[in-house]
């Protein structure tokens, strides 16, 4: 069993240690992890052998294994290429009021499972690979989108809350996603193709919790359904109000939330401006090509005032 977590308010940073104490993980466990390969055959299945060859590592004097699992699929269609399902779409017309969001408590509380260690810092830091300059020739013009002081920090840490965060795949490339759910990811609208093969609402997505350099700790999986307010038209701008609908929740095959825990979710409010609480987490292409997450921590934010708080 784990543990579920739930704040009312934003965890700043004299109160962030306190809130979420620091612990070793509770049991080690062996579980399942699942990925999906799809192919194309013909009516009668492929059949698949897998092999599994042992690693060993030994690092001074301590032995280390790992598995490198091989399948080899046999009656694969050669040269056809074939994708992931699309996904089936719900829109999204009413918000609940926010004097009714206690019923709903329990739905929205954070969750850490007992195999996960506790750090409110990232303790596995790796060295960032810089694909912008530090100082900029004013008579070059760059593609970045960095202003001011670069204080992003690469880490490769899978304790909690670290492992709930990860990559995103779909045609449009790669970004970042969050759990916040068993089976539940928050993630940014314009990441979504929103021209998918006939009889989908939307096409494929690929979830990978703490995906580093390749490496899928905690297996990966696709999604199924997608919730929605408004469609992103992907044209690489945020028009109108695109960025204010600029999010999703999608719902995935898998249950990765009991490996990984999960965040919960909350409506921000405008009592929070100011606070420097906030927290940026993700997978950015000027900085490790999408490849290792990093973070930047302890900055405010500024909602509209003239909006409602359920904006």
């Amino acid at each position: 069993m784990g543990a579920n977590l739930q704040y009312e308010q934003p965890v700043t940073f004299d109160s962030f240690e306190k809130a979420l104490e620091a612990r070793a993980a509770s049991e080690q466990k062996l579980a399942r992890i699942s990925k999906s390969l799809f192919v194309a055959g013909s009516e009668r299945p492929p059949e698949v052998r897998s092999e599994v060859v042992p690693v060993e590592r030994v690092v001074d004097g301590q032995r280390f294994m790992s598995y490198e699992i091989k399948v080899e699929i046999d009656g694969v269609l050669l040269g056809e290429r074939t994708f992931a399902r699309g996904l089936e779409s719900v829109q999204l017309e009413e918000r609940i009021p926010i004097d009714e969001l206690d019923k709903y408590a329990e739905y929205l509380q954070g969750y850490v499972p007992e195999h996960l260690a506790i750090d409110p810092l990232p303790q596995k830091l790796a060295r960032p690979v810089r694909r912008i300059y530090r100082q900029l020739d004013d008579a070059l013009r760059y593609n970045t989108t960095v202003f001011g002081i670069d204080n992003r920090t690469v880490f490769q840490d899978t304790s909690y809350p670290w492992s709930a965060f990860g990559r995103c795949e779909t045609n449009l490339g790669p970004f970042s996603g969050v759990m916040i759910g068993p089976r539940h990811i928050l993630t940014c609208n314009h990441g979504i193709d929103w021209t998918p093969p006939p009889g989908y609402a939307a096409d494929w997505l690929k979830f990978t919790p703490s995906y580093y350099n390749g490496n899928e700790p905690f297996g990966s999986t696709y999604a199924t359904h997608i919730y929605w307010i408004k469609k992103d038209n992907n044209d690489g701008f945020s028009n109108g109000d695109e960025d204010q609908y600029d999010y999703v929740v999608l719902v995935l095959n898998d249950r990765l939330g009991d490996y990984t825990g999960w965040l919960g979710a909350r409506r921000y409010t405008d009592d929070w401006d100011g606070l420097e609480a906030w927290w940026h987490i993700g997978y950015p292409s000027d900085l490790t090509s999408m490849e290792r997450p990093v973070y930047q921590s302890w900055f405010d934010m500024d909602g509209d005032n003239s909006q409602s708080d359920q904006h």
